[in-house]
């Protein structure tokens, strides 16, 4: 897997071998990054990476330009991964936050952190972890307007759950589907 475009374009990113962690193919990532092209402004703009993974798309948002990037990872042996991804762009436009995603986002509240682009990639067991999130930040207000969720889910996501927000994309691919919505108030 590499970065796509911006400053570090070519860099190659270790993943995470095994079942834990799904990486985001790349032409998912290349169908994401398009779609953000068009609606986006990078600069001065908050990201959360809610279950980073490898870390690839917060990666390819920084080289893309966005101010900083929180990276939230559960898993211990994915964090290895992603400390030796983001060794190689040599940046500091990032944290590393090793907590359950309620309490990441909780964190956010508590530190009064907006975010403008959030990723959100569940493993895709956790069905109910769409519903608890979606629950979570329709109290909270810890998503600036107009900002943009990416969601990836393998089963389709409930529209109640959508609701408040603009579908800028949706597409299926082979074994999920992704959701590109914005935050319109």
């Amino acid at each position: 897997m590499k970065v796509i475009s911006g400053k570090f374009k070519g860099r190659k990113l270790n993943v995470l071998e095994g079942l834990n962690t799904r990486p985001t193919l790349t032409r998912v990532k290349e169908d994401i990054f398009n779609v953000l092209n068009n609606y986006f402004i990078y600069n001065e703009k908050i990201c959360l990476d809610l279950f980073a993974g490898s870390g690839a798309l917060g990666i390819e948002a920084i080289s893309r330009g966005v101010k900083h990037v929180y990276f939230n990872e559960h898993n211990k042996d994915a964090i290895k991964v992603l400390n030796s991804n983001l060794e190689k762009i040599g940046k500091e436009d990032f944290t590393i936050l090793n907590l359950d995603f309620k309490d990441a986002l909780k964190y956010m509240l508590e530190n009064n952190i907006k975010i403008d682009l959030l990723f959100l990639d569940p493993p895709f067991k956790e069905v109910g972890y769409y519903k608890d999130f979606f629950e979570y930040i329709s109290k909270v207000k810890i998503i600036n307007n107009y900002g943009i969720l990416i969601i990836e889910s393998k089963e389709i996501l409930e529209k109640n759950l959508l609701l408040g927000y603009v579908c800028l994309k949706y597409k299926f691919y082979k074994n999920k589907h992704l959701y590109i919505i914005r935050l319109e108030e």
